[in-house]
Formats: C-alpha cells, structure tokens, sequence
C-alpha cells in the first residue's frame, strides 16, 4: 500500500490558477500535477499542486501545460523517475504493477475519464490493490468523494472495457531512495576575507551545497563562467583549487554562501578546471576515445544510478577534452568492474568507475556521484519522426539537454530543456562537422520552428 493523503486538482485553493506556462488551469488540467504531489508527500515531502507547480516551472518542467515527468527528479533529489510505458494498445503489465504497490512503491496510471470515443487521458494514484481493483487516489473530487470512501478504478473508468488490463492506458513507474533533504538552518553570513581570490565556475550545472560533501543540501547550481568570490584565504584556495575532494567556501554575485567542488573552478573566465597546481588542466596523453570494442560484462555486474549531473569522460583526467557528455540522475550506468570491487568505490571520494552507459559507450564516472540502481529501468528515448521535408537532423543524447537563444550557457539564454532522442533540424550543412565535439555549439530548429542552439556533444545522427 502506498500511503499520503488525498488532493484534489479542483481545489478551490488553487483550481483556477495557470497550469504550468499555459493559459490553462490546475482545476483543468493539473490531474498529473496533482497525482505527482500527492506521491512526492507520500515519500516524505509536503507540497500543494502551487508548489510543485512553481518548482517544476523553475526547472523546465513544462511544455505549455505539458508537465514532464522525467524532470522530477532536479526538483525533487530523492525521487527517481523510471519510465513511462505506455500500453493502450496492449494489456497493461498487471503483474508488475501489483509487485510495486505490495512493496509500497508509487505507481500512476494513465486512464480513460470519458465515454467518448478514444481516450480521454487522465492521471490517478493507486493506493492499493483489492480484489481484482485498485483503490485510487483521484486528483479529481466527484460529488461524495472523502476520506471515508474507497475509489475502485474499474467503477469509476469502465469506458474501456471495464478491465484493468484494457482500462490502463499507460504506467508511470517511480522510486525514492532516502528521505527528502531538509534546508539547513540560516547560517551568519562569512565576511569575505582581504586577500580573497575571484574564481570562475568551469563547469555547467555546478552544484552549490549548504555543506561541504556531495551529500550536502543543494542551494543552487551554478551556470559555467559564474563569478565567485572565496571566503577563504588566499593560501587556502590555492592549496585546494584543482584537488579532487576539496570543498571550497565561496559566495556568488547573488550574496549566498555555500560550498562546491574545488576541483571545478578556475582563476580564469572560460578556462579548463584548475589543476592542483593552478595551472589549466592539460589533456591527458593517455586519453582514449570511447571504446568500440565492447569487453564483456562481469558476472554479477551492478546498475547504478547517478546522484547529480556527472560527467562520463574518456579517462579519470578532469577536462573538457576527455568529456563525452553528461548523464542526468534520470538514466543507470553499468558497472564494468567486478561488483566486489564496484562496492568498494561507490560513494567514495577520489575514485572512478568504469562504466558502460545507456548508448552502449564504455567511459568513467566520479564514483562519489553514483549509487546503486536497485532495480529501476533507465527511461526509453521517446519515439520522434524527422521532418518529412529531407531537412539533416541531429536528436538528442541525453534528458535534459539546454536549448538556447546564444551559444552560452547563461541562465538567460535557456529557451526550454529538451527530452531525450528529441528531432531537431540543423540551421545549415556547416553545422554538421561539430557534431559531437567537446567544445561546439550547434545552431538547429525544434518541431515548432524555433531556432537556438544546442551542445554539440549532446547531439547524434
């Protein structure tokens, strides 16, 4: 059984306000918004439909008033998202689904709410299975709906043939690890020493955590090129800036005082991470590109799950040459080690895994930024068709990729996130050589005609 309370998407608290970026409603339209609040509290959190609303705007979670599951998780650490399988044209994975619900796990359906012809979508919760039923959880209150009163899909949903294998339409699959991370209580603010050093972020998306360790509370994340200002000393940060490990107490042009990983910034704007020496890291002369001859898995080979938005290089050495890209906590790495030996790094500061991620390309990861995957399915690219007008293409590689107005990353420049296996179309013929570079930006339009540019390493034929 999976346990929360019961909230309505018809709330007078906040039925008739906007729905994601959209001009619809909450009361309309918020029945998925709804189901995630109500699963995000189940698991520890306490939002409303406004709240979860405003977090997921902040992080791109909408399209219009097309919420994206699979953005969840950079609004909510905890929470993994897994997978959206969709089975309208097949019976729904009942099996399955009653494994997840005995073992407490969130499940939501997608579901046909009218008689009309087709399927009319709607979003509930299961709470638990009875009999050949389930009982919801129904974002949406009918007249008589309460606490007291049990809501049997197939009694409410019976356009489909009254069946839950014909009713349920789609699954969406979660899991929490953990309990939510709790804000840390203000600190006094830190004076900025006399002989402070100006630093630069060298990489995208750089955590700012209220403590010193990857397990620290995430304030923000930092765009690359961001000015910082060291609260420590002169000698301090020098004897950390490029060491794998060393947290360094900074505040950014905003005031905020927090924590990030020396071994990610710079003393110069748009230069490479410092290396423990300060000097600009060099590409290793070992660096191999990805490997093509596939070794074969270990016997016992473990999934493991990113923690945060961790680069996957060529080789250990901290640099944009040995870059292949970056995977979101929303795929799974496997483990090329033996898993004795796997067991022995994850979490562990300093040192590196070999892993083969969802393309099929064998690189490293930063182990104290993984943990184990414990059984959850990375999601599956979404099935995009290229223009039908011949137009070159490129698709996504990864969840989450930035689309932007310049090729910058700036936090004024992001148009929307893009899914994963996203068509875009190349601006022109000259785009297609930087594919897949390390250091490009590539000038495409999306299925509405919108121009930006995207990281070349993020994109693929």
């Amino acid at each position: 059984m999976f346990k929360t309370e019961n909230l309505y998407q018809n709330d007078d608290a906040w039925k008739k306000k906007s729905l994601g970026n959209s001009n619809e409603t909450i009361g309309g339209w918020g029945c998925l918004l709804t189901s995630v609040t109500m699963m995000l509290n189940g698991i520890g959190y306490n939002e409303t439909p406004l709240t979860v609303n405003e977090k997921m705007k902040a992080k791109g979670g909408f399209q219009g008033a097309f919420f994206i599951p699979s953005v969840l998780p950079y609004a909510f650490p905890n929470l993994v998202y897994k997978d959206m399988e969709p089975c309208e044209a097949f019976p729904a994975p009942i099996s399955r689904i009653d494994a997840a619900v005995a073992q407490g796990k969130p499940v939501i359906l997608q579901v046909d709410w009218n008689k009309k012809a087709g399927v009319q979508t709607h979003f509930v919760l299961v709470k638990e299975k009875k009999g050949n039923d389930y009982i919801l959880y129904d974002p949406y209150r009918y007249g008589g709906d309460g606490p007291g009163k049990d809501v049997l899909l197939t009694q409410r949903y019976k356009y489909q043939g009254q069946k839950l294998e014909s009713e349920i339409s789609a699954v969406l699959w979660f899991d929490a690890y953990g309990i939510p991370p709790q804000p840390p209580k203000p600190k006094v603010p830190v004076a900025v020493p006399a002989d402070s050093m100006t630093l630069y972020v060298a990489e995208d998306d750089l955590a700012f955590r209220a403590d010193p360790s990857v397990g620290g509370y995430l304030v923000k994340r930092l765009e690359g090129e961001t000015k910082l200002q060291s609260l420590e000393s002169a000698a301090v940060t020098k004897g950390k800036l490029g060491v794998t490990g060393q947290w360094l107490h900074a505040q950014d042009p905003e005031g905020k005082q927090a924590y990030t990983a020396a071994w990610y910034l710079s003393e110069k704007k748009g230069a490479a991470p410092a290396t423990s020496s300060g000097a600009a890291a060099t590409p290793s002369t070992t660096a191999a590109t990805p490997s093509t001859t596939k070794k074969p898995l270990p016997a016992g080979a473990l999934s493991l799950i990113p923690t945060d938005n961790i680069a996957f290089r060529k080789n250990t050495t901290i640099s944009p040459e040995t870059l292949i890209r970056r995977i979101p906590p929303t795929e799974k790495v496997i483990s090329l080690e033996a898993s004795a030996q796997t067991i022995k790094k994850v979490g562990v500061m300093g040192e590196w895994l070999n892993v083969r991620d969802k393309n099929e390309v064998d690189g490293y990861v930063a182990a104290w930024y993984v943990k184990y995957q414990s059984g959850s399915t990375a999601a599956e690219a979404p099935i995009t068709k290229p223009p039908a007008d011949g137009t070159d293409t490129v698709k996504t590689t990864a969840q989450f990729v930035a689309f932007r107005s310049e090729p910058r990353s700036h936090t004024t420049t992001l148009i929307r996130y893009l899914n994963l296996g996203e068509i875009l179309s190349l601006a022109d013929a000259g785009q297609a050589a930087k594919i897949g570079s390390n250091s490009e930006w590539i000038k495409v339009k999306d299925a509405n005609k919108t121009t930006g540019y995207v990281a070349a390493w993020f994109v693929a034929r």
